[in-house]
């Protein structure tokens, strides 16, 4: 049998929108030859809208769209997920079977997700039976939504079922960090790993190939990287394409392949994934216009050609900011980066706004001595000056927009511990890499060619705030710091397990000084989630990145 997998980007609360391609698709696939047409979980609002769906505009709009959907079906079934009321105020999560203008099987979501990002439970009743299995073209087909497929597989298999179609909306994760070369006993895998290998083990056991379906496209903080594919009884698999919308012809009569998983790969992979989340957020967002500090390093000259790769270069200003302590290095390192994207540039000089905020405190505090409060006034002095140029309309012109915003640079290293400041370089639309910490961040720099200036990659990372300051003095080595947020965070081990887990991970002094240290990292990681809240969001590419994904109280932990 020939199906086609739909995997598409829908636009939240957006449902003619979203049907009108679902139709498109079905016409397309019925023209390819597709004996079955399957859309990713709620194509038609969504995933996921969040309070929206309590709007009744939306809930009509949302009804008037299935049925809609439905009366265009001919003799090829279109299989597409949606929601409607329950009696309770809440909704149900649905997948619609219909064909020859009728609606032949409703499939109700039993297991709602409700863990990381995941709240459904808010929107959403668990249904407690459905019908789930019917009978098309000589096969007994039994459908699951999202995570179904985890607990109901044996009791589909039971019931003669011989063909699964489980449709999802699941986010994508590379494993927790480990240093190249290093694979300890306690790291998490890739997401697209753990889905291969439970599809393929499930299949090979069970003996019935499966049909997996998931969305594709980013918003908000989450991103979705499709990787839909019919895994066969022999474990091998017939594979869409990951970040790419498409209709993906597979056929249960056919032989697949052994799956290579596209993470193994973590730079090119990155590369896809946050050049996604760059698009679509700044697509749906209405934002067209893009304004970035670059200071010379590394972590802005990766942002910088990933919104040029993302965008049009012209549609991007970048912004060098000098103090009196930046070096003529930087300048010309953020010149020359702007000209190898093709970007606009421009320098300001920051230090004017730096040194009148100083020499005010100082004519009240006339016994101040220079120090962090310093170094805080340089970093707000750069996001001033930023945020107002997303409002100059000389900017809007050189831009061809007044539709701008300030994408913000921080990794997630530095944000774990606090080495930001707020309303300083903790300002943007949202956070590109908050969710990379920094060692990845240079992989992504490697595989981005001659994009990115040699010097940059090389140079030692600073924040110029005082003379001779570099990143790893202020806090401690990154691949020392990397590893504990790759154990601690990302893998989400215990802080008493941590202590041995980095022995698995570094060596010698490396190892030593991790430890040492590790006490310190934990209560800075601690005491700045009230830093953390008042960050924009990040692009999640991790099992376990901040904000909803990792809930720290700001109350009652200090003591």
């Amino acid at each position: 049998m020939k199906i086609a997998m739909l995997q598409i980007n829908a636009c939240l609360a957006q449902p003619e929108k979203n049907s009108r391609v679902i139709e498109a698709a079905y016409l397309e696939a019925i023209r390819l030859g597709a004996a079955l047409v399957v859309t990713p979980e709620l194509a038609v609002p969504g995933y996921i809208p969040d309070d929206k769906l309590f709007e009744p505009n939306l809930r009509r709009a949302i009804e008037k769209e299935n049925y809609r959907l439905q009366a265009i079906t001919g003799s090829v079934p279109l299989v597409f997920g949606t929601c409607s009321p329950t009696g309770s105020g809440k909704l149900w999560s649905e997948l619609w079977w219909c064909e020859h203008g009728k609606l032949r099987i409703k499939t109700r979501k039993a297991f709602l997700a409700d863990f990381d990002s995941y709240d459904e439970s808010r929107y959403f009743e668990s249904a407690k039976s459905q019908q789930n299995v019917l009978d098309y073209l000589n096969k007994k087909i039994g459908l699951l939504i999202g995570e179904n497929l985890h607990d109901s597989f044996e009791n589909l298999i039971q019931a003669g079922v011989t063909l699964i179609v489980n449709v999802t909306a699941s986010t994508c994760a590379l494993g927790s960090y480990v240093p190249e070369g290093r694979n300890p006993s306690w790291a998490l895998p890739s997401k697209s790993k753990q889905r291969c290998e439970f599809l393929s083990r499930q299949a090979k056991t069970y003996a019935a190939p499966i049909l997996y379906i998931n969305r594709v496209g980013a918003d908000g903080n989450l991103l979705f990287d499709g990787d839909s594919c019919l895994t066969l009884p022999d474990g091998t698999q017939q594979c869409g394409e990951t970040f790419n919308t498409g209709i993906f012809i597979v056929d249960t009569d056919e032989q697949g392949a052994v799956r290579i998983d596209e993470s193994d790969d973590e730079g090119v992979w990155l590369h896809k994934a946050l050049s996604m989340g760059i698009k679509d957020n700044l697509t749906k967002q209405s934002i067209e216009g893009v304004i970035i500090g670059l200071s010379g390093g590394v972590d802005s000259a990766v942002v910088a050609a990933l919104a040029a790769g993302a965008i049009c270069p012209k549609k991007i200003l970048g912004v060098a900011l000098p103090t009196r302590f930046t070096s003529k290095k930087s300048v010309e390192l953020a010149r020359q980066q702007a000209q190898l994207l093709g970007i606009n540039y421009l320098e300001l000089d920051a230090d004017v706004i730096f040194a009148s905020a100083a020499s005010s405190l100082l004519s009240a505090l006339p016994n101040r001595q220079f120090g962090l409060t310093d170094e805080n006034l340089q970093s707000r002095s750069r996001g001033m000056l930023l945020l107002a140029l997303t409002s100059e309309p000389a900017i809007h012109s050189q831009l061809g927009t007044n539709r701008c915003a300030v994408l913000n640079t921080g990794n997630k290293s530095e944000v774990a511990v606090g080495y930001f400041t707020l309303y300083g370089d903790a300002i943007g639309a949202f956070g590109v890499i908050g969710d990379l910490v920094k060692k990845r961040v240079y992989t992504l720099a490697h595989v981005s060619g001659d994009s990115i200036p040699e010097q940059v990659i090389n140079r030692s990372p600073t924040a110029e705030l005082r003379p001779a300051q570099t990143d790893e003095s202020s806090l401690i080595p990154y691949r020392q710091l990397d590893a504990i947020v790759g154990a601690l965070i990302e893998a989400n081990r215990p802080i008493e397990c941590v202590y041995d887990d980095l022995a698995e991970v570094l060596d010698g002094q490396d190892l030593l000084q991790a430890r040492n240290a590790l006490p310190r990292i934990q209560k800075l990681i601690i005491k700045s989630e009230f830093k953390r809240r008042q960050l924009p969001f990040a692009l999640k590419v991790t099992h376990r990145g901040f904000g909803s994904g990792m809930r720290i109280p700001l109350t009652g932990i200090y003591s």
